[in-house]
C-alpha cells in the first residue's frame, strides 16, 4: 500500500470509528431507556445495568456501521476535492482509482466483521442479554461463599461453594412443589447456564407422603428448566437470537416463525454487502462526479438521501420476506444489482 493509500485508509478508519461510536451511543440511549424501570423495580446496580444493556450495541453497530462508513469516506474524499489534492493527483498522472483501493480494503474488513457479527457475535450477545435479564427479574444471585442461591415457589437451591461463572460445588436442591411428594437432590457439581440448572454426579431422593416410601436414584447428569420452576412465561427464542445454522431448522412448530427465520437467514447473508454498496456510491458521487464550488455539501446530502432510501427499501423488502418468502429473491436482487453496476460506472467514468 502506498503512502497516500495509507493516509486515506487511516483517515476513513478514524472518522468511521468516531462517527460509529457517537451514533451507537445515541441509539443505545434510546434502546436502553426501555429497561430503565428495572433499576428501581429489581434494585439493580448501575454497573449491572450498563453491562446488561451494552449487549444491545452489537445489533446497533451492525445497522449503523455501513452508513457511518460511507458518510465518513464521503467527508474524507470531499476534503481531497476541496483542497485541490485530487487535481494535483490527476496532474501528476495518478488515477482517482488510487483512492478506491484503501476504501475497498476497509470495506472488506467491515464486511468480514459484519458476517462474523451476524453469524456468531450477535446471537451470543442476545444469549447473554436474555440470561442476565432472566437472572435480574428472578433475583438469581450466586453467593460469594456458602449459602442460598434462591428459594421461591417451594423450590430451593443451596451451594456449599461458589466457584465463579455460576458454577458450584456440593449443590443441594429441595423441591416441595408437589403437595404429596418431595424431592431432594445432592450433586457434587452444578451450574446455571441458559436458564437451566445443571447437576452432575449426585443422587435424587423422592419421598412419597401417601405410601411413606422413599426411593434413591443416582445420576451422572440431571437438569431443571428454571423458567418452569419460577413460573416465568416461556417464550421461544426470537429469530434474531439464533445462530445461522439454527435459522434454517424449521422445527419451531410455528409456520410464521419458521418463515421469519428463513428470511432472517437471507438478510444476514446480504446485509453486510451494504458496506460495499454504500462505499462505492460514496466514491462515485464525491470523487467521480463534476465538482462545483457553489454547491459545497450538496453531493454529501444527496448521498445521505440515497443511503437512507436504499436502506429503508432494503429493510422493507426484508420485512416483507419474513411474511412471504417470495420476496427473498428481491432481497438478493436489491443487493446484487448495485454491487455489479456501481463498479462498472466507476470504471466507465475513469476511462
Amino acid at each position: 500500500m502506498s503512502r497516500l493509500a495509507r493516509v486515506v485508509f487511516l483517515r476513513i478508519f478514524r472518522t468511521t470509528a468516531y462517527s460509529t461510536i457517537a451514533l451507537t451511543l445515541c441509539a443505545w440511549i434510546v434502546q436502553s431507556s426501555r429497561y430503565l424501570d428495572m433499576l428501581s423495580q429489581y434494585n439493580m446496580s448501575l454497573a449491572k445495568f450498563f453491562k446488561f444493556s451494552s449487549y444491545l450495541c452489537i445489533d446497533i453497530i451492525a445497522v449503523i456501521l455501513p452508513i457511518s462508513f460511507a458518510i465518513s469516506s464521503a467527508f474524507v474524499f470531499y476534503r481531497f476535492v476541496r483542497s485541490n489534492q485530487l487535481i494535483a493527483m490527476q496532474s501528476s498522472g495518478m488515477s482517482p482509482l488510487t483512492l478506491l483501493r484503501p476504501l475497498m480494503l476497509l470495506a472488506t474488513i467491515i464486511t468480514a466483521y459484519l458476517y462474523v457479527s451476524n453469524a456468531y457475535i450477535s446471537p451470543s450477545a442476545w444469549t447473554s442479554f436474555r440470561r442476565i435479564e432472566f437472572e435480574i427479574k428472578n433475583n438469581i444471585e450466586p453467593p460469594e461463599s456458602a449459602g442460598s442461591i434462591f428459594s421461591i415457589n417451594g423450590f430451593s437451591v443451596y451451594a456449599q461453594e461458589y466457584v465463579g461463572n455460576f458454577s458450584f460445588r456440593n449443590l443441594f436442591v429441595l423441591d416441595l412443589r408437589e403437595p404429596k411428594k418431595s424431592f431432594s437432590y445432592y450433586a457434587q457439581n452444578g451450574s446455571i447456564k441458559n436458564n437451566m440448572l445443571l447437576m452432575e454426579n449426585g443422587e435424587r431422593i423422592e419421598i412419597d407422603e401417601q405410601t411413606k416410601k422413599n426411593s434413591i436414584t443416582r445420576f451422572k447428569k440431571y437438569q431443571y428448566d428454571l423458567r418452569e420452576i419460577l413460573n416465568v412465561e416461556r417464550k421461544a427464542a426470537q429469530p434474531n437470537e439464533k445462530y445461522m445454522k439454527d435459522l434454517l431448522a424449521n422445527n419451531s412448530g410455528n409456520a410464521a416463525m419458521d418463515m421469519a427465520q428463513v428470511a432472517l437467514f437471507h438478510q444476514k447473508i446480504t446485509s453486510p454487502i451494504l458496506a460495499y454498496i454504500f462505499s462505492l456510491l460514496s466514491f462515485l458521487l464525491i470523487l467521480m462526479a463534476p465538482y462545483k464550488r457553489g454547491r459545497k455539501y450538496l453531493r454529501i446530502f444527496v448521498l445521505v438521501v440515497l443511503i437512507v432510501v436504499f436502506q429503508g427499501t432494503y429493510f422493507w423488502v426484508a420485512n416483507a420476506a419474513a411474511k412471504d418468502l417470495m420476496f427473498v429473491k428481491f432481497v438478493y436482487t436489491l443487493v446484487i444489482i448495485p454491487t455489479l453496476i456501481l463498479p462498472l460506472q466507476i470504471f466507465l467514468k475513469n476511462r
